[in-house]
C-alpha cells in the first residue's frame, strides 16, 4: 500500500536550463556514520558532522553554483535531470546518464531537500533513473556515493554493491566516495 505522502511525489524529466534548481535544494543533515573502503569491504566510522545548506553565494567547494558548473556538462552532454515534487514544490532532483560508458549509465547525483527525506523521494527519484537507464537499454548504473550513513545505507538497499574495480576517473574525481554499482532492474 502506498502512503499519502508517497502519491503525492511526481517525478519529472526537466530541462537543462533547469540545472538551476539545484540552488533550491537544502543539503543539510547531522551525519553520524560516513563509511570508507579498506580490503574490498565497507566500514563504519562514528563521527559527528553538521552538514550546513550549499553556500548560495560563494563558488567554493560547497557551493550550489560549484554543483552547477560541475552538473551543467554533464546535462548538456545528454544526461537527464529529474527533478521529484511534492505539491509543487521542489523535493529533489536527480541527474542520470543513460549512455555513460558502454551498457552502464551512471546515477550521477541525488539530493533531497531536508523537510522532504524519509517520504519517498529518494526511492521514486532513483526509480525514474532506473527507467531512463533501461529505456537506454543499460544493464548497469555507477553511484559515486556520499559516504555518509544515509547515503550509502540508501544505494544499497536499492541493490548496489560495492564496484569492483571502482571506476578510474571518476575515482580520481571523488576519491572519498563509496564507488557503487547496481544491476538495472
Amino acid at each position: 500500500m502506498t502512503s499519502d505522502a508517497v502519491r503525492r511525489i511526481e517525478v519529472k524529466e526537466l530541462g537543462p536550463e533547469d540545472i538551476e534548481l539545484i540552488r533550491q535544494i537544502d543539503r543539510s543533515e547531522y551525519i553520524d556514520t560516513l563509511y570508507t573502503v579498506k580490503d574490498g569491504r565497507l566500514h563504519a566510522n562514528s563521527v559527528e558532522i553538521d552538514v550546513p545548506q550549499w553556500d548560495a553565494e560563494g563558488h567554493g567547494e560547497h557551493s550550489s553554483a560549484r554543483r552547477i558548473t560541475e552538473f551543467r556538462p554533464v546535462v548538456d552532454g545528454g544526461a537527464v535531470l529529474l527533478g521529484a515534487f511534492i505539491d509543487d514544490l521542489l523535493a529533489g532532483i536527480a541527474i542520470v546518464d543513460p549512455s555513460f560508458e558502454g551498457t552502464t549509465a551512471w546515477f550521477a547525483f541525488l539530493h533531497v531537500s531536508r523537510a522532504y527525506r524519509r517520504r519517498g523521494v529518494a526511492s521514486a527519484l532513483w526509480a525514474a533513473g532506473e527507467e531512463v537507464a533501461n529505456n537506454a537499454e543499460a544493464t548497469s548504473m555507477y553511484v559515486s556515493a556520499t559516504s555518509s550513513g544515509s547515503a550509502v545505507g540508501f544505494y544499497i538497499s536499492r541493490g548496489c554493491q560495492l564496484a569492483d574495480p571502482p571506476h578510474p576517473a571518476l575515482l580520481a574525481k571523488e576519491p572519498e566516495d563509496i564507488h557503487l554499482i547496481c544491476p538495472v532492474t
